[in-house]
């Protein structure tokens, strides 16, 4: 269980830096231009990215303690 604890860190670091990507460029408000669309759909990849490096370093179950 404390593996899996441990990655998590990596789902909330990913959804963290998606969100800051996406604040970073547009702020506060819903996406109305291309170019906006695109900082979110980086965003989403990003925060996309710690829940597979998290389910890639977890596997399908915890190691025998």
């Amino acid at each position: 269980m404390g593996v899996m604890l441990r990655n998590a860190w990596t789902t909330i670091i990913g959804f963290l830096l998606g969100a800051a990507t996406y604040l970073s460029t547009t702020g506060m408000k819903f996406p109305e231009t291309k170019g906006e669309w695109g900082s979110l759909l980086v965003g989403v990849l990003m925060a996309g990215m710690g829940v597979v490096a998290k389910d890639a370093t977890t596997g399908s179950k915890p190691p025998a303690a």
